[in-house]
């Protein structure tokens, strides 16, 4: 006959056990994102100097409620098209990534309703919690079942090759998230980007987003070669390149990563990085 101090063990594996079944349920892995919702949280985890252990819970679809995740949410919904800062929750963008949500107007009510809500409660200056209670309204209708099936992430497409047109789109995006004024907007259409502290950051997210520009490994010379380097060998275009980091090296600190990749990206492609800008200022929102 079992003991008295046996049965409140076997009790406690048994407990154990249920309490390590709900934790799996509530918290485990679920449908990863589309790979464009990826792509823009494995960028906003960089560019915000989030944790990189972050992204695996990101890009499995679990989002805790931290002031890093709120603005990763903002700063990946600006990207992709699901968050504007004046406009709120943008029901297209989301659509855009998960297709059924288009033709579900059931849906699409329901989680419209649920966000103003949630929204209406956040302090109008706190725009990363803002996006965050939005999307969270979309994924709670998503965790309830509607279109399950139809709401898989599709299928990958190949990537398109860099070009000008991207370039542009990045520095919209990245003056939305540093919500650059018009004055400095004028200035950049203009193809002038000033030593000051927006644009450093802005220049920083550009880089990161186009991945023209990594914190650990500074700019990537193919990509701007392929970008900028017509008319000259990639072996002369990196030499000058290099010559002009190393140059600018010393004057830098290290913890100051906008100062970095202001000096390493843009002053030191600037001609080429102004001229693009100019010839293509109408494509600029």
């Amino acid at each position: 006959m079992a003991s008295s101090g046996q049965v409140v063990a076997a009790a406690a594996v048994l407990l154990l056990m249920q309490l390590q079944t709900v934790t799996s349920a509530t918290f485990g892995a679920r449908d990863p994102p589309p790979p464009a919702l990826r792509e823009a949280q494995a960028a906003c985890v960089k560019y915000l100097g989030i944790c990189e252990n972050r992204l695996h819970q990101y890009n499995n679809s679990v989002y805790p409620t931290d002031q890093d995740t709120m603005c990763m949410v903002r700063c990946a919904g600006i990207m992709v098209g699901f968050w504007d800062d004046c406009q709120g929750l943008k029901l297209d963008g989301l659509a855009n990534l998960f297709p059924a949500l288009a033709a579900n107007d059931r849906v699409r009510y329901q989680i419209m309703s649920c966000a103003e809500k949630r929204i209406a409660t956040c302090p109008p200056q706190d725009t990363c919690a803002r996006a965050y209670n939005g999307f969270r309204c979309f994924l709670d209708a998503q965790k309830g079942g509607f279109g399950a099936k139809d709401m898989q992430p599709q299928q990958s497409t190949p990537p398109q090759p860099f070009d000008a047109q991207e370039f542009i789109r990045s520095l919209s995006i990245c003056a939305k998230l540093q919500r650059i004024p018009k004055d400095r907007r004028d200035l950049y259409v203009q193809g002038v980007f000033p030593n000051d502290d927006k644009t450093r950051s802005l220049i920083r997210c550009v880089g990161i987003r186009t991945g023209l520009y990594d914190d650990e490994q500074g700019p990537n010379i193919a990509l701007l070669y392929s970008l900028f380097g017509a008319g000259q060998s990639e072996s002369e275009f990196r030499r000058r390149a290099n010559l002009c980091i190393d140059a600018n090296q010393p004057l830098l600190e290290a913890q100051d990563k906008n100062a970095q990749a202001y000096v390493k990206l843009y002053r030191c492609f600037a001609d080429q990085i102004s001229a693009l800008v100019r010839a293509n200022a109408n494509a600029m929102a």
